[in-house]
């Protein structure tokens, strides 16, 4: 038991959703917000990772969370450039986080890890390949971050507000929703470490401004 007002679950793996665990969202506590181990799309890179789930195991586990838990977002891990991943493999990982839509993603090259089995794999991928891929990803994932958050513009959420915003006008607040979207709002009064309504009203490049209701 905790008397803390706001939980978030750190990183999930696809296997671990089940309606049981689902069921815990009922309490207001817990953040609309999984964030999903991915690492790829293409089952034979999976294996290769040595993941305990398939692509279509991951998609599955995204629409049980989406059913259940209103509001949701759902970010992700990827890696991109894993040795032995072709053409074919990386576009599956692209069809699929087209298709899951994340509200964020976390994209990395792979980098050969010393002691581990994967750096000592053949077919390692050319940094070229590696980056060409990545910033195809990222651009994939601004696209569905900006849709997330426009998906919630008129609507009031919870947010916890962590700190100042370093440079604007006094008394600017940045935050995080219930759902994990980063927002900035106006109050004359220190906010830092509360939980407040604010209404979500005008998207920017990276975040939402909203105006402070409590």
């Amino acid at each position: 038991k905790t008397d803390l007002l706001r939980l978030r679950v750190s990183s999930l793996q696809p296997q671990e959703i089940d309606a049981g665990l689902l069921r815990l969202w009922s309490d207001s506590r817990l953040c609309p917000h999984f964030h999903l181990a991915l690492q790829s799309g293409s089952d034979a890179v999976l294996k290769r990772m040595r993941r305990r789930y398939t692509a279509r195991q991951y998609v599955d586990s995204v629409e049980m969370i989406r059913e259940a838990v209103p509001g949701v977002s759902i970010t992700a891990d990827v890696i991109v450039g894993f040795p032995g991943e072709t053409e074919d493999d990386f576009e599956q990982t692209y069809g699929l986080c087209d298709e899951v839509g994340f509200a964020d993603m976390h994209i990395f090259p792979y980098s050969v890890r010393p002691g581990t089995s994967a750096a000592h794999f053949t077919a390692q991928i050319d940094p070229v390949t590696k980056s060409s891929r990545m910033h195809r990803l990222l651009s994939l994932s601004q696209r569905h971050s900006t849709a997330f958050r426009e998906r919630f513009l008129g609507t009031s959420r919870p947010v916890l507000w962590e700190s100042p915003k370093e440079a604007g006008r006094s008394g600017d607040w940045t935050g995080l929703t219930d759902n994990y979207i980063r927002v900035i709002g106006h109050s004359p009064r220190p906010l830092a470490g509360e939980i407040t309504p604010a209404r979500l009203w005008k998207q920017t490049e990276d975040l939402i401004v909203a105006q402070v209701l409590g």
